[in-house]
Parts: C-alpha cells; sequence; structure tokens
C-alpha cells in the first residue's frame, strides 16, 4: 500500500483527499491557463488601442501662436499672393493682346498711292486714334491726343494746322509744336514701309518721316508710342 502523502499540516492524506486536492490544482491550472489566453486575445485585439490613447493622454498640449508668428504667417501668406499675382500678370502682359485693326495692335493703310498728297489735309483715322500726316519730308501717323492735357485735337483747314480745343495749344502738320501750353511736340506711331512684304523703313525714335513709294504697303503699330521732342 502506497504511503499517502504528508499535508501542510505534517497529517498525512487520505486517497479521496488527495485526488480531491489534484482536482484542485487542475482546476487552478486551467483557470491560470484561461487567464493568459484572455489577456493574450486582449493584447491581440485592443493593445494598439490602449498604447495610442495612452500616447496620446501623455502628449503636452499644443503650444498658442504667438501674435509675432501669427504675423510673420500673415506676412508670408500675403507676399506668396503678390508673387503669384505678379507672375500672372507678366505671363499675361507677354501675350498679344490686340488683333489687327485694334488699337493697340497694327493698322493697314494701304499702299503709298494712297497715301494723302503733301499739300492736302492730313488722314484721320477713328479706330486708330492717328492722323496720316504727308508732308514734303515723308508720310507719319500722330497720335490723336494733345501733349498737354490729353485732349483730342483737331485740323483746321483755315491755318492749314493743328490746334487743341482745350488750351490752344498748336503744331504744324508735321506735329512739331507751335505754341500753347503743350510741353513738347506730337507723339507718333511707330510706321512701317513693306516692299515685298518685308520691312524696308520704319519710324525711328527720332520721329523721323517715311519715304513714300507707290508701290510699297505701309502699316501703323499703335503699340508703339514715340514721344515728341520737347521745346
Amino acid at each position: 500500500m502506497a504511503n499517502p502523502k504528508p499535508s501542510g499540516t505534517g497529517e498525512e492524506l487520505s486517497p479521496e483527499q488527495q485526488k480531491f486536492a489534484e482536482i484542485k490544482q487542475q482546476q487552478a491550472t486551467e483557470a491560470e491557463h484561461r487567464s493568459d489566453r484572455g489577456q493574450y486575445l486582449k493584447s491581440g485585439r485592443q493593445q494598439k488601442e490602449e498604447e495610442k490613447a495612452v500616447k496620446k493622454a501623455e502628449r503636452p498640449p499644443a503650444k498658442p501662436v504667438s501674435r509675432r508668428e501669427f504675423l510673420n504667417y500673415a506676412w508670408g501668406a500675403a507676399l506668396g499672393v503678390v508673387l503669384v499675382e505678379a507672375g500672372a500678370a507678366s505671363f499675361f502682359f507677354a501675350l498679344p493682346r490686340f488683333k489687327e485693326g485694334q488699337f493697340g495692335g497694327v493698322f493697314p493703310v494701304g499702299a503709298g498711292s494712297s497715301m494723302p498728297a503733301v499739300d492736302a489735309a492730313p488722314l484721320r483715322n477713328l479706330d486708330g486714334q492717328f492722323w496720316l500726316s504727308n508732308d514734303a519730308d515723308g508720310v507719319r501717323s500722330l497720335y490723336r491726343v494733345c501733349t498737354h492735357l490729353g485732349c483730342l485735337y483737331e485740323w483746321k483747314d483755315q491755318t492749314f494746322r493743328f490746334e487743341c480745343p482745350c488750351h490752344g495749344s498748336k503744331f504744324q502738320k508735321t506735329g512739331q509744336y507751335i505754341e500753347g501750353p503743350a510741353p513738347r511736340s506730337l507723339d507718333q506711331f511707330k510706321m512701317q514701309m513693306l516692299v515685298d512684304g518685308q520691312v524696308a523703313a520704319e519710324t525711328t525714335t527720332g520721329g523721323e518721316a517715311l519715304p513714300v513709294q507707290p508701290d510699297a504697303q505701309y502699316v501703323v503699330d499703335t503699340g508703339v508710342v514715340i514721344k515728341g521732342q520737347s521745346h
């Protein structure tokens, strides 16, 4: 007969007591195993969420933006907007903006044979805002705006000259200043003489007239203004 195991108090256990103790020990082991398994399942499903919550709770609160930082951000944003607008304006300014025969663009005025005679009155072009004036030196395109305060001057057949109705400035048929408050002679638009489709002559910064050739074609570029000479 096997000897029974001693109890914790020094007494020997009966076979029934030993079997009961073994069952209790097995139940405790299974309970511990279930607890470990539950902890494992919890770690697999919730551990990341719990770690995120802990980190979020431990994260220091955001520092409020100071007045200086706000002004720096505002100035930076405003500067960015200005640079974008300037770039867009430069891009659109470089694009062709006017069609042929539209003010600011090129106006064909015909062949030299269609130019006004030297002793005739200048021809007014309302669309291009210029006078086509021909004299002994050649043909010019004179800007219709007075160089004083921007009034529209007129041609007077009686005096054979240009006169401004606003303040009385007077100019020769060539656009040369005669008298009045205007600070300079009349401005001109650039004019070109074309022979076989090629530019044979054009108005320079000095405002010299172009020679009149019957078979040549002439165009006026209202996008280029040549200032009149100061007196």
